[in-house]
């Protein structure tokens, strides 16, 4: 007999969990050419990434020294 409602309300707040946010306008609307959209802007694929080349092979033990705990 409790089983019944229990089993309604957790089904609607598991539901309810799945209900996005609204979409921005610019999505919702893509055909209407009065909505507001953000300018478009070159950013490079490289940006922010390192170099990471080969170096010379260094003394293992000074490099276990200095990322060891310090005395």
């Amino acid at each position: 007999m409790i089983a019944r409602p229990l089993l309604l309300a957790t089904l609607a707040i598991g539901l309810g969990a799945c209900v996005g946010k609204p979409l921005p306008d610019y999505l919702a609307r893509p055909a209407d050419p009065s909505v507001k959209v953000p300018a478009p802007a070159y950013q490079s694929v490289t940006a922010g990434s390192t170099a990471l080349r080969p170096t010379e092979p260094k003394d293992w033990r000074e490099l276990n020294r200095r990322v060891g705990p310090q005395p």
